[in-house]
Parts: C-alpha cells; structure tokens; sequence
C-alpha cells in the first residue's frame, strides 16, 4: 500500500526486517536512496536508464556517496547507466565524482542485449533495496532489510554488469 507521506528513512536500520514500504513520489525515492546510500559501508549499487538527475544530481546525494567512496579503501559503488549521454552532456556529479574516484566508483553501460531490461534501483551492501519496476516512474518498493527481494536484485544486477562495457564518453579527459 502506497504511504502519501513518506516515513523518516533515516530512522530505518539496514538490514533490519520490516515490511517492504511502497512509494510513490520523487521526494520519497530520493529520501530512500539517499538514506540507503549514507548507511552503506562495503557497497553501493545503481541501475538507472539516466542518472536521473532529481535522485542522483543534487547536492545531498552527490555529498553522500563521495563521504560513501571516501570511507575505506574496501567500498564499492558500481553504476550501471543505460544512457549515459544526458548525464555527460550536464556535467552529472555522480559522472564527477566517478572519473575523480575511479579505483572506487565505476560506471558501465548495459551490453545491448539488455535493452529491455527497465527496473532501476539502489542498492546498499546487498541488503537494503529501493526498487522501481519502471525505471520512468517513480514507484517504487523501500525495503532495509529484504533478503529475498536484495538476492533477486543483487542477481539481476550482476548478471547486467558481467555484460556491461565501459563507455568512452564517462573517462575523465585530462589535458
């Protein structure tokens, strides 16, 4: 059931057990993910068809994950983009703070065979989870502790990045 006002996602444990939470409002997703990505501490995975910049390309996103990437030599934070032109184009942070942090933060393109494939999610350690089935809308599951929902994702996930390439417009230039 879909909550009009969002809770405080912060509040939430990860990995903690709760029912998963359905939202359905920009304000809530990016709460959600930002709160997963700041209580991360080994990993941090995005599927996205843009970097959509309301979640991704604002201040406190971009601020926690380089606090995320910054931590510890052992983090990860791994970025699947369908499309990576538009982000490119606008001068993405989280496009910044990848070619900056490149031993710790990675983004690839699906290979082509997946170009169905439009979920997009965040996930933290592989355990916490915002889903969107439709990666243009923004409905989306909120759940911190979800095993069986984190293992299909973590699945879907790696099966994407095992095929994915690099793309040549996301290498920092350096003149």
């Amino acid at each position: 059931m879909a909550i009009p006002d969002h809770p405080d996602f912060s509040a939430f444990e990860l990995g903690r057990a709760h029912d998963p939470l359905e939202v359905d409002t920009s304000d809530a997703v990016r709460d959600a993910c930002l709160a997963l990505i700041r209580k991360a501490r080994r990993e941090v995975v995005i599927m996205t068809r843009e970097l959509d910049p309301v979640l991704f390309d604002n201040q406190e996103t971009a601020d926690a994950l380089r606090e995320f990437v910054l931590r510890s030599q052992r983090v990860r934070l791994r970025v699947l983009v369908k499309d990576p032109n538009l982000a490119v184009r606008n001068g993405h942070q989280v496009v910044a703070l990848a070619q900056r942090l490149s031993s710790f933060a990675e983004i690839r393109v699906p290979a082509p065979e997946h170009d169905h494939y439009n979920a997009a999610f965040v996930m933290a350690d592989g355990i916490g989870v915002v889903y969107r089935g439709l990666a243009d809308r923004y409905e989306a599951v909120v759940a911190f502790g979800d095993r069986h929902l984190a293992n299909e994702t973590q699945r879907q996930f790696d099966l994407l990045w095992d095929t994915a390439r690099p793309d040549p417009n996301l290498r920092r230039m350096v003149l």
